[in-house]
């Protein structure tokens, strides 16, 4: 999901601007002069939140369904969007969602006022399917479990991604760009990811589906 978001702001902003920008695991740019020549640039930020939150919405809405994996794949959508990520950016007043705000609305509205708007927009869109999921586990302390899938995707990211992997990257490890203006690396390891997903996917049903709420 991570590099499905980051993908569509790259392919979106080269849609827009005809060529690619550079980027790394977690941090992407426009190639030079687009964002000067090209008034729509800013589509290229939406469209990470704009598909992370589809996703969510769209795991709300297979929590609905009378079929266990199903609900399972729902649950995963949801949580490994990083739901707790897009509210805690934005609370630091940075994030996709703070850059098209301040885009938007930077003539209008001083910094708090923009911080609080946008908080609110990123709230209404990231809490119904925190809320859906924690209705519908039924394990002891189910705020806990949610807790858990909140935070340590977070932490994992920073230790994995962020410290480990770009770094790797930015010391020039299969650095090279090659499809869709992506470093080596980060196809490699995407599609070493999508494998594994793949591979273990039998675990996710078993896992999750004993601990759903059948009535829901």
């Amino acid at each position: 999901m991570l590099e499905l978001h980051e993908s569509i702001h790259i392919l979106v902003g080269r849609l827009i601007c005809g060529c690619w920008g550079e980027r790394d695991f977690n941090v992407w740019g426009l190639c030079a002069g687009c964002a000067e020549s090209h008034s729509s640039f800013w589509l290229s930020t939406l469209a990470g939140p704009v598909l992370s939150f589809s996703f969510m919405w769209l795991g709300m809405y297979w929590l609905t369904s009378p079929n266990a994996k199903v609900k399972a794949i729902g649950f995963s959508l949801i949580f490994s969007n990083i739901p707790f990520g897009r509210i805690s950016e934005v609370i630091k007043g940075a994030g996709d969602e703070m850059v098209v705000t301040r885009y938007l609305l930077k003539s209008h509205f001083t910094s708090t006022q923009m911080i609080l708007i946008c908080l609110t927009v990123v709230l209404i869109l990231g809490l119904p399917p925190i809320s859906q999921a924690f209705r519908l586990l039924t394990n002891k302390k189910p705020w806990l479990y949610i807790l858990g899938f909140l935070t340590l995707p977070i932490a994992f990211i920073l230790v994995y991604i962020l410290l480990g992997m770009n770094t790797l990257l930015s010391n020039g490890f299969l650095s090279a760009v090659g499809i869709m203006g992506t470093p080596l690396l980060i196809t490699i390891h995407s599609t070493i990811a999508l494998f594994f997903l793949f591979s273990l996917r039998g675990n996710l049903y078993s896992l999750n589906t004993n601990y759903f709420n059948k009535t829901h």
